[in-house]
């Protein structure tokens, strides 16, 4: 079954993942009229024969764009301002729907008359190393997402278009404006799977993590000040613990207010903290299992972990220094 929707895919030499994704599309339920592919690729895109055959088949307007070195939110832009439809449905190239996705998001639009339905992923992941990379980061739950979300054309004229000139930030950028916009969405039934945690190093993680947040720490949504917040106190609590006894004491043992390794206690104390919060705590609040977290996968989550909150403290400092 055919529906007036336009589906908007931004792609960036995903070409295998590109191809693949497209042809999914014979298996979907309810299937686009409309499919416009932004490719910022430095070589253009060939659609297959057999896609083509598929989309003649079933008239659907195809539209390739090609334009080169384009951040997502450009492509995704471009998308939109070429789309004929009311309804918009996004999805990327690491990102795959099941054959339900788009029927069950247009029928939870039309049960509850909602402009919009967010996308819902869930990060597969196979490899051992891959499962710590997503315990500190997504989590096993699905999460909310840009693809996968089905939107009516008009929430853009409230809420504007993406921002354009970023490599990352401006899905979360549109979702806080949609919020404030108080945009009436729901949630999905379906769920998507991203699967490129399992093909990914921890260098060109890391790599990856300095360059999201070098851009999201310049977006209004960004909450940069909460990490800053939670260092500077812990460096707070360390220099009131540092000068504790000669100031409050005035380093007579006998005193009440003299509290013996007043240093060190506060430095393991948060220390400690940290470990659990972060290798405990946090990935259980994000679904993965103490099974997984013990006996000793949560010190290597703690460890990747630090390695990230440093790698984004220092972006948050770059953008900062680079932006004066």
């Amino acid at each position: 079954m055919k529906k007036k929707v336009s589906l908007i895919i931004p792609s960036f030499n995903d070409n295998n993942k590109l191809t693949k994704l497209l042809s999914s599309l014979k298996t979907w339920q309810v299937i686009p009229n409309e499919i416009i592919i932004v490719d910022s690729s430095q070589n253009k895109f060939s659609i297959s024969k057999d896609f083509k055959r598929f989309v003649k088949k079933f008239s659907i307007r195809l539209l390739l764009i090609h334009k080169k070195n384009l951040f997502p939110g450009h492509s995704r832009n471009i998308g939109i301002i070429n789309s004929k439809n009311s309804l918009l449905a996004f999805l990327d190239t690491s990102t795959l729907p099941n054959a339900n996705w788009l029927s069950s998001g247009l029928k939870i639009i039309k049960k509850n008359d909602s402009e919009g339905v967010w996308g819902n992923t869930y990060y597969q992941s196979d490899k051992n190393i891959s499962k710590i990379i997503r315990a500190c980061t997504v989590g096993e739950k699905p999460i909310k997402t840009l693809p996968g979300t089905i939107l009516k054309k008009e929430v853009f004229n409230r809420c504007g278009l993406f921002i354009e000139n970023v490599r990352a930030g401006e899905d979360g950028d549109l979702r806080s404006r949609v919020e404030l916009h108080k945009i009436n969405m729901y949630d999905p039934k379906e769920t998507l799977v991203y699967n490129k945690l399992n093909f990914i190093s921890l260098k060109e993680l890391l790599k990856k993590w300095f360059r999201n947040y070098t851009f999201t720490s310049k977006l209004p949504f960004s909450r940069a000040h909460k990490d800053f917040y939670y260092y500077g106190i812990s460096i707070f609590f360390v220099l009131i613990a540092f000068n504790w006894n000669n100031v409050v004491a005035s380093w007579n043992e006998n005193s009440d207010f003299y509290i013996p390794h007043i240093t060190k206690i506060t430095i393991l104390t948060i220390f400690i903290s940290y470990i659990l919060f972060r290798g405990v705590l946090l990935p259980k609040l994000k679904g993965t299992s103490y099974k997984f977290l013990f006996p000793i996968n949560f010190i290597f989550i703690v460890l990747l972990s630090a390695f990230l909150d440093f790698v984004k403290v220092a972006a948050y400092i770059y953008s900062r220094f680079k932006n004066d």
